[in-house]
């Protein structure tokens, strides 16, 4: 059965995490009710934290979380059989609301848990499903929404047909025709034509976004994509850069849409003007459904002309070496060509000895890239970051500091 371990999670202090909490006319707390659960297996890293994290930076209240250690995931629960009767229990206890695995659930396996658990009163979703509702929340764009409801109509097609089958099988109301050919074909229909018209819309808007790019590339500017994991500090740089003042420390994926702001370096009369674009985090393992959905917004970095990837390196070392190792694969696969600079950030939390072993992670990673310690909160070495940058574009070698050189901005 493998070993069997309860973790209690405390968010409130993560670094960085701002939780809001609503009540209702009670004074009671509205905040769904929650029990993370994993299946840690010995081939994959485990991703409660992660999971609880999110959670939380969205209005979830994590009462619990509960990890079992197997050799292998479960085939039917996922956690096994009597694991999935300890969370049941948790659940009557606590008057738990949702159960959130950190694991990746396949269509039968959530229905078959939600029915253990006590049916449709227990809301049951998996890492990918609270990725896409995280997405959700932060969308402020017509693009970003339509991206989102696309991701989540595609990871879920099976669902909503294994659904109909199970309430056909075990007893459940499907419609008038029983659990025959009709619901499923009927379900599967409607679906496909709303992800056609939803990629129509967003194939408009890709031409449009197309055009924009064409258009920055004829007035000559370069493009220089902020790139990293969830919370590496991108916007924070993009504000400090652009004198912009987007939200920061919201939670993972605080960015969603792309945003582009003119960047114009004066640099002892050598003018030097960019397009600086902040856009999507990274995230170890992620759906291939949900990277294929934000390919518009992933295409301003493969279209970019240079990369600042960003690194929190104040983190443990196994936690960079993950996230280093999940954004180097992504950028393998969306922008392999483009040119990178790495920006070693946060340095203001970490001390030296922290730093040294970071930078060496980084440089076993990325070999041979330009690596620029920064603090895009503190705005220490920010120039440093800009003249790499200047030295790719340009095509030199090197660029000696310059004591003053002028940052400013426009829309």
């Amino acid at each position: 059965m493998g070993e069997r371990q309860r973790v209690r999670g405390n968010l409130h202090g993560a670094r960085g995490l701002q939780i809001s909490a609503s009540y209702d006319s009670s004074g009671k707390s509205s905040r769904m009710r929650t029990l993370v659960a994993e299946c840690k297996i010995p081939t994959a890293p485990s991703r409660y934290e992660e999971v609880e994290t999110m959670a939380e930076s969205i209005g979830y209240e994590v009462i619990d979380t509960i990890v079992q250690h197997r050799k292998s995931l479960h085939h039917t629960y996922c956690v096994g059989p009597g694991k999935l009767e300890e969370i049941k229990m948790l659940v009557v206890e606590n008057d738990i609301e949702a159960v959130v695995f950190a694991n990746t659930l396949p269509s039968a396996q959530v229905f078959k848990i939600q029915r253990v658990l006590g049916g449709t009163d227990i809301k049951v979703i998996d890492r990918n499903l609270l990725i896409l509702e995280v997405f959700d929340k932060r969308a402020m764009t017509k693009e970003a929404k339509l991206q989102i409801a696309l991701a989540k109509l595609r990871y879920t097609f099976s669902w909503g047909r294994e659904f109909l089958r199970l309430e056909g099988i075990l007893g459940g109301q499907v419609g008038w025709s029983g659990p025959g050919d009709y619901p499923y074909h009927d379900y599967e229909r409607t679906a496909k034509k709303r992800i056609a018209n939803m990629e129509k819309e967003l194939r408009d808007v890709y031409s449009k976004k197309s055009l924009l790019r064409d258009h920055r590339r004829e007035r000559g500017f370069p493009i220089v994509a902020l790139a990293g994991y969830t919370q590496s500090g991108k916007t924070t740089f993009f504000n400090r850069m652009s004198a912009e003042h987007k939200d920061t420390g919201l939670g993972p994926f605080t960015t969603l849409s792309t945003f582009a702001r003119r960047i114009d370096q004066n640099n002892g009369g050598d003018n030097f003007s960019f397009i600086l674009i902040d856009s999507i985090g990274f995230i170890e393992d992620m759906h291939p459904t949900i990277l294929k959905a934000f390919n518009t917004t992933l295409g301003e970095i493969s279209n970019a002309d240079l990369i600042l990837l960003f690194v929190d390196v104040s983190e443990d070392l196994e936690s960079v070496f993950r996230k280093l190792t999940a954004s180097k694969e992504i950028l393998e696969k969306i922008a392999a060509k483009v040119p990178l600079v790495i920006c070693a950030n946060k340095t203001d939390l970490c001390n030296d000895s922290r730093l040294k072993e970071g930078k060496k992670l980084i440089s076993r990673t990325f070999e041979g890239v330009t690596l620029v310690e920064v603090s895009a909160l503190k705005g220490n070495n920010t120039e440093e970051v800009v003249r790499q940058a200047y030295n790719h574009l340009n095509g030199s070698v090197s660029l000696a500091p310059s004591s003053s050189l002028e940052l400013h901005s426009s829309p």
